[in-house]
């Protein structure tokens, strides 16, 4: 393994070692494997043509490491003790781990090491046999880390989570859209039986009227005319009530409307006709036959133009076509799509229940799955009321349907708010030990500047100029390293700041290795490294805050408020936005000092203006998209 490879495990491990903080033990781990393992080729391929020298040397060091590794051993299965009850994922993974390390013979095979690195004869043997053991090392580390193997199954349940709620809110919607049209359906046909029943109460009436006027008028009609004057008059009333809009404010069919309109008209012609009998009533009392004869028949024209009325408004509901039948196929249809989606939901689960099992995890349901299942059911007995034709009996359970497929809804995004939280705070766990990482290993190469620049260039000789170039290659890695925390922070997407500070760090990491490179130790390069720490710090301040007080809200249930939860609060954002512009105002006073003392405007201070420039421009661009995001959430 080249020594990047080990440098790369090396930081896997520190990462691991920050995720799972439980009495320090997993940091224990991770160091005493660090130090046991992925030291020793380093220690070995070092050593010099003069072996003999060299051998106590490294029997000691392999011995020790040997004495680490069996204490590495020990510690782990002490912790695995711990975690039994309260982790037991991360117990079984460390059982794991100590059943490999035993297959492996890892203790066995340092013993070897340390016999061929005693005997002179068997060096090369002894760096294969090292080279084979970090290998079986690897092998090791490769349990330890599944840990990013579950990062990755959380990231595709969050898929399947998340389409499993898109096709939901598309089921959520048809069924809305089904349920507002069997409404409509149920409304016209109620309606359509309404004015049938007005229909045949006017022909009642208007018989009734007829044999009234059919003989000679005489005075015991009186009784007989008002009564009718006062059931015409209830059909009237009734009429009028038919005809008057929704209380609530959605809006009516236009064919609806238009029955409406027609039924309204018709009240009123009801209306007259009561009046004209209720006159004829009163000349009947008062034996005026000449007048009777005319009022009874205004009150026959007015009953028949209220018949007339009501055709017309019966055939302005015959203009919207019934449609039981296409409507129960299609609550079928949508029945089907969530049976489909019900049986895909239980067969996932089933599948990551026999992964569980295999991994030694439980496996569980997927939520919102019996929701499903009882809308389906209640979406089949609305489908078969619509084949009834009995649209106003599909109603209910349409609206059953749907409060089982928004309490659907609800079990996902509850699950989902879980993992995302769950995703954050494994972020943040990780950038927490990346930037923990960067700051231990920055702060060497700047104590090592400001040596250099107190020896002065001008003595530099060959030692020194090597030197500058491992501090500049070592540096150009940590900004590698610090790209990948800002590619982190990128596919992440939920603050304004956090990504951009980091982009400016990585710059900065940049800025320095050039300038150690061509030799540039002074002044503004340690400020600049200063800085780098100065962020580094300022970045692990935040995120293990911002840990704290997930650690506060631990137990508390996740909401669809979680959703788009930023990784640091827009607080701690602003925070990191004042600091890079004090930054910026220190380097620029460097600069401007720089300039007092005679130094020449030359390309390498124009490059670090233009520089600032940009980064003056970039911090107003952050606060601008943080009040944008402030106002507009």
């Amino acid at each position: 393994m080249s020594s990047r490879g080990r440098e790369s495990l090396t930081t896997n491990l520190t990462i691991l070692a920050v995720r799972r903080r439980r009495d320090g033990c997993w940091r224990a781990v991770t160091i005493v494997l660090l130090m046991a393992g992925w030291v020793v080729p380093a220690r070995a391929q070092e050593a010099p043509t003069d072996a003999v020298k060299e051998i106590n040397p490294l029997v000691a060091k392999q011995e020790m490491i040997l004495e680490r590794f069996e204490r590495f051993q020990d510690r782990v299965f002490g912790l695995r003790q711990q975690l039994l009850e309260s982790e037991p994922e991360n117990a079984a993974r460390l059982g794991r781990a100590l059943s490999r390390a035993g297959e492996l013979a890892l203790s066995e095979k340092l013993e070897d090491i340390i016999r061929e690195l005693g005997d002179p004869a068997l060096h090369d043997r002894a760096l294969e046999s090292q080279s084979k053991w970090l290998e079986d090392a690897d092998r090791l580390l490769s349990i330890l880390l599944e840990q990013d193997d579950e990062n990755d199954e959380r990231k595709k349940e969050i898929e399947r989570l998340e389409e499993y709620q898109k096709r939901v809110a598309e089921l959520l919607a048809k069924e809305q859209s089904l349920r507002e049209q069997s409404a409509d359906a149920a409304a016209a046909q109620r309606m359509r039986e309404q004015l049938d029943q007005a229909i045949r109460r006017v022909d009642a009436l208007l018989e009734r009227q007829k044999q009234l006027g059919s003989g000679a008028p005489s005075p015991a009609q009186a009784d007989p005319q008002k009564s009718l004057s006062r059931d015409t008059e209830q059909l009237a009333e009734d009429l009028k009530k038919l005809a008057e809009p929704p209380p609530e404010a959605s809006s009516e069919k236009p064919e609806i409307a238009a029955a409406k309109e027609q039924t309204a008209k018709a009240s009123q012609s009801a209306q007259s006709g009561a009046q004209a009998m209720n006159q004829a009533g009163e000349q009947l009392s008062k034996n005026d036959t000449p007048s009777t004869q005319g009022f009874q028949k205004q009150a026959q024209e007015a009953l028949k133009e209220t018949r007339e009325q009501l055709e017309e408004a019966k055939k302005a509901l015959d203009a919207q076509p019934r449609l039981t039948d296409p409507l129960a196929k299609e609550q079928k249809d949508v029945s089907g799509q969530t049976k489909n989606l019900s049986d895909q939901m239980k067969a996932d689960a089933a599948e990551n229940s026999q992964k569980g099992s295999e991994s030694g995890k439980s496996g569980s349901s997927s939520p919102g799955s019996q929701n499903l299942n009882q809308a389906q059911q209640e979406m089949d007995k609305a489908a078969e009321s619509l084949n009834q034709s009995s649209p106003e009996k599909a109603t209910p359970s349409q609206d059953r349907a749907i409060d089982q497929l928004q309490q659907a809804q609800e079990e996902l995004e509850k699950a989902l708010a879980q993992l995302r939280k769950e995703e954050r705070e494994e972020t943040l766990r990780d950038l927490e030990a990346r930037f923990r990482d960067l700051l231990a290993k920055q702060r060497p190469i700047n104590e090592s500047t400001v040596a250099l620049d107190k020896l002065g260039t001008e003595t530099f000789k060959r030692a020194e100029q090597l030197q500058l170039a491992d501090l500049s290659a070592r540096q150009r890695v940590l900004s590698e390293q610090a790209g990948t925390c800002l590619h982190i922070l990128d596919e992440d997407a939920t603050t304004v700041a956090f990504p951009r500070i980091v982009g400016q760090l990585v710059d900065d990491m940049k800025n320095v290795s050039d300038r150690l490179a061509a030799f540039q130790v002074g002044r503004l390069t340690q400020k600049i490294e200063e800085e780098i720490v100065e962020t580094l710090e300022q970045l692990l301040g935040a995120v293990q805050k911002m840990q704290q007080e997930n650690e506060q809200q631990a137990g508390k249930p996740s909401s669809a408020g979680d959703k788009d939860k930023p990784l640091l609060p827009p607080s701690a954002e602003l925070k990191l936005l004042r600091s890079s512009q004090l930054r910026i105002n220190d380097r620029t006073v460097i600069i401007e000092d720089s300039i007092k003392e005679g130094a020449s405007a030359g390309d390498e201070l124009k490059r670090d203006l233009r520089v600032l420039a940009v980064r003056q421009t970039e911090c107003t661009d952050i606060a601008r998209q943080m009040q944008e995001r402030k106002s507009h959430p």
